[in-house]
Parts: C-alpha cells; sequence; structure tokens
C-alpha cells in the first residue's frame, strides 16, 4: 500500500472502550509549513459513540487507525461502510515509529505521519477472504486445542504405566473403557499386556472421562467448521488444491492468507509474506543470510505442512532430495520447498488457474478420493454429499 501525502486526515487510537481521535491538515503557508492538529476528542467505543465519530469527523474522509487486537475491526467496517477511506497500522511498526505508547500524543503523532505519507497500512481482507480467514483461522485454533488435550491424556496414561497409542480406532474404545473403570477382555489383556498399566484412580478415571468427551467435542466442532469452509470455497481454492500435497483446507487457508495478491510485485514478494524469504545482512562487500524472514505466520505454518506432503510427490521429490544432499537437512530442504510452493500458490491464485502437474484426486475433509480433473467448486461440494 503506497503511502502519499494529504491535505487534510484523521487519526484514531482505539482501545476496548475509548476511542482518541484527531483531526489534521497540512499547512503550507510562508509563516509556517508541517501539519497542524485541529482537534482532539475522546468518545465512546459503542454504537452511540461510533455515530458522534462519524459527526465529528465531517468532511474529513480519509484517516488511519492502530490494529490493536479484536478491537479495531467493526470501527473499520462501520467507517467503510459510511464511505470513509481507512488505513490501518500494525501496531509493530508503530512502536518502531513512535516508541512509547500514550493515547492522545500516540493518535496526533499518528494523523501527522498518516498526512506526510511516513507510514504505510496494513492489508485488511474484506467480503469472502476475511470471512473464510476468520473460519480457517478459527479451525486452527481448534487444532491447537485438540493438541493439548491429546498431551494431557497422553500424560495421565504415561503415570499410569500405559503405553497404547489411545488415538486410533481400538486405542480410543480401549481408553473409554478405562475412563469408565470397565475391565478389559481376557483377550484384550493378552494381546496388551506389555503395554498396560497399573488400574487408575478415580482422580485419573475422571480426567481422563472429561478429556475424552472434549476431544470428541472438539472434533466434532472441527469437522463443523471444515464442511462450512468446503460450502464457500470459491473457484482459486480448487486450483490451488490441483497442486500436488495441497489439501483442500489447506488451500482455503492460503487463499484466505494471502488474500489480494495484486499487493505483491512479485512472486518473491509473495514468498516473504509467507515467511520463507532469508534475512539478508551486508557489511561492505559480503554478504550473509540469517534465518527466515518472519511473515504471516499461518501462511508459514500452512506452507511448511503442505512441503511435508509435497516432498513425496513425483512433481517435487527431485527439488527436495537435491537440496537434502546439498544441505543434509531435512528440515531446510523442506522450508525451501515451502518457499516454493509459495511462489507457485502466488501465481495460481494471480491467474486464475494452476498450470504444473495436477494430481489425480485430492482428500476431502470427510475423507473421500475424489477426482480433480477439470474440478469446479460445484464438483467439490457436491462430492461431499454423495
Amino acid at each position: 500500500m503506497e503511502s502519499e501525502i494529504k491535505t487534510r486526515g484523521f487519526a484514531i487510537d482505539v482501545s476496548r472502550d475509548k476511542l482518541t481521535v484527531v483531526k489534521a491538515e497540512l499547512v503550507t503557508t510562508q509563516e509556517k509549513g508541517g501539519v497542524e492538529v485541529n482537534e482532539v476528542r475522546e468518545f465512546k467505543y459503542d454504537n452511540e459513540g461510533i455515530e458522534e465519530l462519524i459527526k465529528f469527523l465531517g468532511e474529513y474522509k480519509e484517516g488511519i487507525m492502530e490494529a490493536t487486537g479484536p478491537y479495531f475491526f467493526y470501527l473499520h467496517e462501520e467507517l467503510t461502510k459510511k464511505g470513509f477511506k481507512v488505513t490501518v497500522i500494525n501496531p509493530l511498526d508503530l512502536k518502531e515509529v513512535f516508541g512509547k505508547k500514550t493515547d492522545k500524543l500516540d493518535a496526533q503523532r499518528l494523523a501527522k505521519a498518516f498526512i506526510l505519507g511516513a507510514v504505510k497500512g496494513s492489508y485488511i481482507p474484506t467480503g469472502e477472504i476475511r470471512e473464510l480467514r476468520e473460519l480457517t483461522r478459527y479451525r486452527e485454533s481448534l487444532m491447537r486445542k485438540i493438541t493439548q488435550v491429546k498431551n494431557e491424556i497422553r500424560k495421565f496414561l504415561e503415570m499410569a504405566g500405559y503405553k497404547i497409542e489411545p488415538f486410533d480406532k481400538r486405542g480410543m474404545a480401549l481408553l473409554e473403557k478405562l475412563s469408565r473403570g470397565e475391565g478389559l477382555s481376557e483377550e484384550e489383556k493378552s494381546e496388551l499386556k506389555e503395554k498396560l498399566g497399573r488400574s487408575l484412580n478415580d482422580a485419573e478415571k475422571l480426567a481422563l472421562k472429561q478429556l475424552v468427551e472434549l476431544l470428541k467435542s472438539l472434533e466434532a466442532m472441527v469437522k463443523e467448521v471444515e464442511d462450512m469452509i468446503v460450502s464457500k470455497i470459491p473457484q482459486p481454492v480448487v486450483e490451488l488444491s490441483k497442486i500436488p500435497g495441497v489439501g483442500l483446507i489447506s488451500a482455503a487457508t492460503i487463499y484466505a492468507e494471502f488474500g489480494d495478491v495484486s499487493r505483491f510485485s512479485s512472486s518473491k514478494a509473495a514468498r516473504a509474506y509467507a515467511g520463507f524469504a532469508p534475512r539478508t545482512k551486508q557489511s561492505g562487500e559480503s554478504e550473509s543470510h540469517s534465518g527466515m524472514i518472519r511473515g504471516n505466520k499461518y501462511l508459514r505454518r500452512a506452507f511448511f505442512l503442505v512441503a511435508r506432503v509435497a516432498r513425496k510427490s513425483e512433481r517435487f521429490k527431485e527439488f527436495y532430495d537435491r537440496l537434502v544432499s546439498k544441505w543434509k537437512s531435512a528440515i531446510k530442504a523442506t522450508c525451501a520447498l515451502g518457499g516454493k510452493l509459495a511462489c507457485i500458490c502466488y501465481h495460481v491464485i494471480k491467474d486464475g488457474v494452476y498450470k504444473g502437474d495436477v494430481k489425480k484426486s485430492f482428500r476431502t475433509p470427510r475423507g473421500k478420493d475424489v477426482n480433480i480433473q477439470d474440478v469446479d467448486v460445484g464438483d467439490a461440494l457436491d462430492s461431499l454429499s454423495q
């Protein structure tokens, strides 16, 4: 997002209950020059306060606000609906520019920086991309909770001396028996005797019972979220899912997190946004690389996981094996493949079509293999109900 000098503008410092608003103008006279703050006011952050804020802004139609947690989203939406053009800045960028934060002074400095074109805004998705991003991020938060619950279950089993795998079909059946205090059959005891521990005490039974119920509930929630994701995927997501290693949910995540790819100058810029560009340091004529640019954490995770699958495919196996041989590091080679996939996905979204080798099928969230050749969104959705 390019920055340019404005003749006037506003800045809003957003907190949970309060909005600090500054109106300012560019002054270019013989007597003085620069940005002059006209007025500073505070409003309650509720619907009535927003209405008062809109009246206060009047003809000031362009401005800036800080992306403070989840608080700024609603205000940004309401102002956008009313025809205001609002730039959003990342708090980390704001801290680098201004240092210590104080609401009124912060808003004044932000207004001046905005009018002088000294700050660049962040991309804020809208419409279908915004909704898809909310769904895929919510799904990831649920998956993290599932991992936590599974780790808790493993902990209780290990404490009691059990060496079973609790999360396959048979393990879950055994886990439910243990949590209910039911005895095992002689066949189960004979087959699993090397993996069984002591009898569980009442506290362990209660904990396992609740954890198993929580695990089932979370898995049902994930399934419901995945069904909604699939019901809302646009055609570019289906195109992305044709790439070897990219599943339908991963494709939805990649599409939602990249958003409007026209904001990237090249595939390298998109790769950097995904967190797969090396951090370069130059000193005189020497150049060194130290780690990766941080980038979007959701994209970075998605591409790393996709690369772990794609490295086994015919399309990418040779590339991956060559880098493993060169660097003697599977992780580095996987990251390099993740960066390559980021570039490929950028071009697929930009061009609207995947032109490479197409995998024969993709697996839906319900576990069905679906023919990927010439599939469109309707076909993908229909396959789930068959």
